[in-house]
């Protein structure tokens, strides 16, 4: 792990927020040390989601800078950041194929086609479900 600087970032999902209740993000000024232990607490719709996909690249603050280790990457993708986030109940589309699951994210970020089937297949082939691709996701385990 880095550590992880959070240099007054706000975020409002509209485009243009007036006051300070148009931040679905109030100001965060914290620092994350390197091998700390953290939870984010707070009551439903505080930010704490917003604050987790900004650290990780899936949304970018409309407001302040984000550094880890000292390096601005408020502006980076979640490749470039070199971080990736792991959701308490992952989305499985039962009804899609394992191929198209895990091709579905890359697709909505708008990546080329040839390399959302080359990193889909690395990945079926890492997990050892190749030979489960063009199968449907119901009933995985």
């Amino acid at each position: 792990m880095a550590r992880i600087d959070c240099n007054h970032i706000r975020h409002a999902y509209g485009p243009h927020p007036k006051s300070d209740k148009d931040y679905a993000l109030k100001e965060v000024h914290h620092a994350f040390e390197d091998g700390g232990a953290y939870a984010l607490l707070g009551p439903s719709g505080c930010g704490k989601t917003t604050l987790l996909n900004i650290i990780s690249g899936l949304l970018y603050p409309s407001h302040g800078e984000l550094l880890f280790d000292g390096k601005d990457v408020t502006n980076l993708s979640t490749q470039e950041r070199n971080i990736a986030q792991v959701f308490q109940f992952p989305v499985i589309y039962d009804t899609m194929t394992v191929y198209d699951n895990l091709a579905f994210p890359l697709r909505n970020r708008g990546v080329p086609e040839p390399d959302v089937d080359r990193k889909v297949r690395e990945t079926l082939e890492m997990t050892g479900l190749a030979d489960m691709a063009k199968r449907k996701a119901r009933g995985l385990t």
